[in-house]
């Protein structure tokens, strides 16, 4: 490149026959070559900038949670902490994995080099492999979420998730015990946080309506609901549950005003989660007087995976 600007300065240089009018409008021009092809460069430098958000090859390595089942002996191994690594071309839509697992105590890697990534809204990639029919997965860069469902020669059913597992709408239908309406809702969140090392997770209702109380509630928050490993994915069941909440009343319309109470403990919980199927069943009771039916996806527009 230098070699080549040293050139074209000396073309213009000659060309100007000593004239140091022409040479001063020569310079001008050749500096203000110089500043387009810096420009370009910086341009070009920043297309490589690692942004799923563009087209081009980028690699994620996700610490995740590995959810284990023996199909053979029919054992749930429970939960283990791993990384996966992902290789992902948004713009061929192709990708390669590193699947981390842990085998009778050693780590071992399944290596899936010809993902098919089909993109099925922006940013969300719906993920199979022609060489591994047990192989199924997406990844949402616009939720930060991952999953990744195989099965091992040795016979072992993985299913690798985020520590979060969530279920960003749902169906529920809320009834209380004196003569206020059933309430039904659909734009209900709900969060579960699992630990490996921890027999209890984490919930998190997000958005949900008291009518007799006259209160909507930012969330609920339960630190600590008993669960048991399944084949497939979580039973949920505990009583007596402290929870915090935030929430504003709903005779407000403007919602100003945030409270926080501690006065909504989940008498009863019982939820299943199906990670295979991706679905939720939960029934619940919020403080003395609501109990809440409640069944949803991770996905409600997303039917397959």
């Amino acid at each position: 490149m230098q070699d080549w600007l040293h050139h074209l300065f000396f073309v213009y240089l000659c060309s100007a026959k000593k004239d140091r009018a022409q040479t001063s409008d020569i310079m001008k021009k050749i500096l203000l070559l110089i500043a387009a092809i810096a420009m370009l460069s910086v341009v070009v430098s920043c297309s490589d900038d690692d942004d799923p958000r563009g087209n081009g090859v980028f690699t994620v390595n996700t610490p995740m949670i590995n959810h284990v089942y023996n199909t053979i002996t029919g054992e749930v191994l429970g939960l283990s902490n791993t990384h996966n690594k992902l290789t992902i071309d948004t713009g061929k839509h192709t990708a390669a994995l590193e699947l981390v697992y842990n085998n009778d105590g050693s780590d071992q890697t399944l290596v899936l080099k010809d993902v098919i990534a089909k993109p099925k809204r922006p940013r969300f990639y719906e993920l199979s492999s022609p060489s591994n029919a047990q192989f199924s997965g997406y990844v949402d860069f616009n939720e930060g979420c991952m999953r990744y469902i195989y099965t091992t020669e040795s016979g072992l059913q993985v299913i690798s998730t985020n520590s979060e597992v969530f279920f960003l709408k749902t169906n529920n239908k809320i009834s209380y015990n004196d003569t206020t309406t059933t309430t039904d809702m659909s734009d209900v969140m709900y969060v579960f946080t699992f630990t490996p090392s921890m027999d209890n997770a984490i919930v998190k209702v997000m958005g949900i309506v008291h009518a007799k109380d006259v209160k909507y509630f930012n969330y609920i928050t339960a630190m600590s609901v008993p669960y048991t490993v399944t084949p497939n994915g979580y039973v949920l069941s505990g009583q007596n549950i402290p929870t915090s909440a935030q929430y504003k009343s709903t005779i407000d319309s403007t919602y100003t005003t945030v409270k926080t109470t501690t006065d909504y403990p989940f008498k009863t919980f019982d939820a299943t989660i199906d990670l295979i199927n991706d679905n939720l069943d939960a029934v619940y009771m919020m403080g003395s007087s609501a109990t809440v039916v409640a069944t949803g996806r991770t996905y409600p527009d997303y039917t397959s995976y």
